[in-house]
């Protein structure tokens, strides 16, 4: 990288981080998300709508696409900014940096040309329906049934665990194509409209603050021309997918914030050296996911990189919730907080109890 390429980073992550502060101010005006523990459990429609019109969504995409062909290496140092500020970024992730990519590289050119124009303004939002209730980190389980009937797929299943299900606008389905198939082969991606007959969502809350969907689909019928990737042979299309989504640069900027609200708290040379760790592994947790984004900007594999960056940020999270609760005492469990640390201790507490199992468990991670 040269020397103007990295002051073009910089400058951009400044100016990530003072739009950042802004949005932040706006997302603190809706209740929902008041008790979230993490940026990716809370959504906000207006939060994903202003990060659409101010150029912030797609940022190594091309212009073609709505981007501004930047590098990967540039999102996701915005993206840490944005998570440092605490921003709801469930739509966002699950839209731009998980399904977004995933249509760029397995896609056709008319679905991409159609879809993501859209996403980078910030006006359609997707969730990702990949989880079934006996197919979570084993998802070649999953039995959700697309029929081909003449030009379109008839689809009956049901998903869980989909976030953002009730702001979306459309889903990205994992489905089984041929019934006679078992484990990888016979799965196929779609992609849907949220507003086809036959979908119906349901919202459960979660112990971090924010909610996560359940899908029932009944005879929705899909277009053809929506399938992404091969007919049959989509196992390739959603492990790539979920190489994307394990690059969590939002979560190390979460980190980071906390270390810093906490630093001043510190009272002993014990708890100083103990936050001093956990900004080393900070450091690291962060090198992790840009390696893993420079194997994706590059084409190549990045499957176990990217589960080494999201199984060491996860478990980071865990250690530093522990750290913060040791340092804080009591005042760790309110939740509105003092001035410094505004109650996100205790949301934070709550919220990483999920982290080595939500996006692929840490067992599942290790053996990637």
């Amino acid at each position: 990288m040269s020397v103007d390429e990295v002051v073009s980073e910089a400058e951009l992550v400044a100016e990530a981080d003072a739009f950042a502060r802004k949005a932040a101010a706006l997302a603190g005006t809706e209740p929902q998300l008041r008790y979230q523990g993490m940026p990716s459990d809370g959504d906000s429609r207006p939060v994903y709508e202003w990060l659409g019109r101010d150029g912030w969504i797609g940022l190594h995409w091309s212009e073609r696409h709505g981007g501004r062909g930047l590098s990967h290496m540039h999102t996701v140092s915005c993206e840490e900014r944005f998570g440092y500020h605490w921003l709801p970024l469930s739509g966002y992730l699950l839209s731009v940096k998980t399904v977004g990519n995933a249509l760029i590289r397995f896609a056709s050119e008319e679905l991409t040309d159609r879809l993501l124009p859209e996403i980078a303004a910030g006006r359609l939002l997707f969730c990702q329906g990949f989880s079934e209730p006996d197919a979570g980190s084993d998802l070649a389980s999953l039995r959700t049934r697309a029929e081909l009937h003449g030009d379109r797929f008839v689809v009956s299943g049901r998903k869980i665990w989909t976030s953002s299900a009730e702001y979306a606008d459309w889903a990205y389905l994992a489905v089984r194509t041929d019934p006679k198939s078992t484990g990888h082969r016979g799965i196929s991606v779609l992609a849907a409209d949220m507003r086809s007959p036959g979908i119906t969502v349901t919202v459960h809350e979660t112990l971090g603050g924010g909610t996560l969907g359940e899908l029932d689909l009944d005879q929705v019928e899909i277009p053809a021309s929506q399938l992404v990737g091969e007919l049959h042979g989509a196992w390739s299309v959603l492990m790539g997918t979920l190489d994307y989504e394990r690059v969590t640069s939002e979560k190390v900027g979460v980190v980071m914030s906390l270390l810093d609200a906490l630093d001043p708290l510190a009272r002993s040379s014990e708890q100083r050296r103990a936050l001093q760790r956990l900004r080393g592994e900070a450091h690291a947790a962060r090198l992790h996911g840009r390696s893993a984004a420079a194997l994706l900007e590059a084409g190549k594999p990045a499957s176990a990189q990217a589960s080494m960056a999201k199984l060491s940020v996860a478990q980071l999270m865990q250690r530093l919730a522990a750290t913060a609760a040791e340092l804080l005492g009591p005042a760790a469990m309110l939740e509105e907080g003092t001035e410094t640390t505004r109650g996100r201790v205790a949301a934070f507490i709550r919220a990483t109890v999920a982290t080595t199992i939500a996006g692929g468990a840490a067992e599942v991670q290790r053996l990637v």
